[in-house]
């Protein structure tokens, strides 16, 4: 069996058994997919009574831009208009090398919004021992890939090493860079629909039959 399976059984164990289990969510600034998925996701354990997962968000990025901050007010809004109350789009959590460092060494489960995302996390450990880069991307997935079982082995091994160089350059296609319009409002809120859905997957994939 794939070790990353190995793994995920082992951390399906810990979160039924009630053991303390950290999820973080991440992206490049915090600012829309990633707030609401951790939102989502503890609100989905939350209903399970399985207060012993803790959720966190967190970005890549350091500083701040206005596309993140337009499109944190946006995913609030929505957000809220769908009954998931808890996103501050004035507190967004933004990197610096000691918190990228902290919350991935904390995290149980990492999950990226989206692929171009986890090429950024496996570079930012490209330059460690191997050891260290295999251990951070044994316990990381794409959101999407996790919640609909598209991932098996580890993303960052063989040809996806070399490739990752391709990940950066590539124009990742974020929801905030939707135009406020009618057309590009309905295009960002599917984007958040397609999140808050791999989300409830996601834990469905992790709690198995123990709610």
């Amino acid at each position: 069996m794939f070790p990353k399976l190995i793994n995920l059984k082992k951390l399906s164990r810990k979160i039924a058994n009630r053991e303390p289990v950290r999820i973080g969510v991440f992206c490049s600034g915090n600012g829309d997919r990633s707030p609401l998925a951790q939102q989502v996701l503890k609100d989905e354990f939350k209903k399970r009574g399985l207060a012993n997962v803790k959720v966190f968000s967190f970005g890549l990025s350091v500083s701040p831009s206005s596309h993140h901050a337009s499109a944190s007010e946006r995913t609030a809004s929505y957000a809220r208009d769908l009954g998931y109350s808890g996103i501050d789009a004035h507190k967004r959590r933004h990197a610096s090398d000691k918190d990228v460092q902290a919350d991935v060494n904390g995290a149980d489960l990492l999950l990226a919004v989206s692929p171009a995302h986890l090429g950024y996390l496996a570079e930012y450990y490209a330059d460690e021992k191997p050891t260290k880069a295999r251990d951070v991307l044994m316990k990381t997935w794409t959101l999407n890939g996790f919640a609909n079982r598209r991932e098996w082995t580890l993303p960052f091994d063989g040809f996806a090493r070399a490739a990752n160089r391709l990940y950066r350059g590539l124009s990742s296609k974020d929801p905030y860079f939707h135009p406020k319009t009618p057309a590009g409002e309905k295009a960002f809120r599917k984007d958040l629909d397609t999140v808050i859905s791999d989300c409830k997957k996601a834990v469905v994939r992790l709690v198995g039959n123990h709610e």
